[in-house]
């Protein structure tokens, strides 16, 4: 294992802020749940209107469970429009015929240090959300999930499952069973390692001259949403 050591110091990085918590006795699940709980409960309100970033603005003030937590919301207008507002690295992919269409950007302050919405009064708000609208079409699959997803499970992966299970259901439970498999195998080059490497971390050299390289999944929460896009048949 002691190859892989880098790939621990930089994932301990992450784990800085929910050892914050774990240090004030606070369950770091509390305050994601409250927040999309929250979500959830506003979202026919009349002020968001169909903008994600709105419905960001009132979950997070109605949010009163101390913790931190990124988040994506994506909110599908009748016209076809599908709205998006991400702060973090939670990620979504939209898949058309096959293809990755797609893809949002993560957020870091740097290399596994995303930004969070928190109870803070210092830190991230709506306001540092990324906003995309993408048009969809009948046909497209759209894929959700936290960073423990797209992490783990490259794009071509993605694309593979989705194309071999046309439930979506079935389709999210095979993309997390994927990820959760990828995470814990060190021999795998996981997304996660081959940004690590790009942003300077590795094996020790004497290690690199035997050909060794820095690989491993990475161990984290795993939530994958996959929805289709379909025609709404009326009556």
């Amino acid at each position: 294992m002691g190859e892989f050591w880098p790939l621990q110091m930089v994932f301990q990085a992450s784990l800085l802020l929910m050892h914050r918590w774990a240090e004030q006795n606070v369950n770091p699940a509390l305050f994601p749940r409250e927040l999309m709980a929250n979500a959830s409960d506003l979202v026919m309100d009349e002020e968001v209107s169909y903008n994600p970033q709105i419905l960001l603005k009132k979950a997070h003030a109605a949010t009163s469970s101390i913790g931190s937590a990124t988040v994506i919301i994506a909110m599908l207008e009748k016209s076809g429009t599908l709205k998006i507002a991400n702060v973090g690295d939670c990620g979504l992919r939209i898949l058309r015929k096959g293809q990755v269409v797609f893809s949002t950007a993560p957020q870091e302050h740097f290399f596994d240090c995303p930004y969070q919405l928190s109870s803070e009064l210092i830190g991230q708000t709506y306001r540092d959300a990324t906003l995309c609208s993408v048009e969809l079409t009948e046909g497209d699959t759209i894929v959700m999930g936290s960073d423990g997803l797209f992490d783990n499970v490259f794009d071509h992966e993605i694309v593979s499952v989705i194309s071999k299970i046309q439930n979506a259901v079935e389709a999210a439970k095979a993309l997390a069973e994927l990820a959760s498999n990828h995470s814990v195998d060190t021999t795998f080059d996981s997304p996660y390692a081959l940004e690590a490497r790009n942003m300077g971390f590795d094996v020790p050299w004497w290690q690199r001259i035997l050909g060794k390289k820095l690989t491993g999944g990475k161990l984290d929460d795993i939530t994958v949403i996959v929805g289709q896009v379909i025609r709404a048949s009326i009556d």
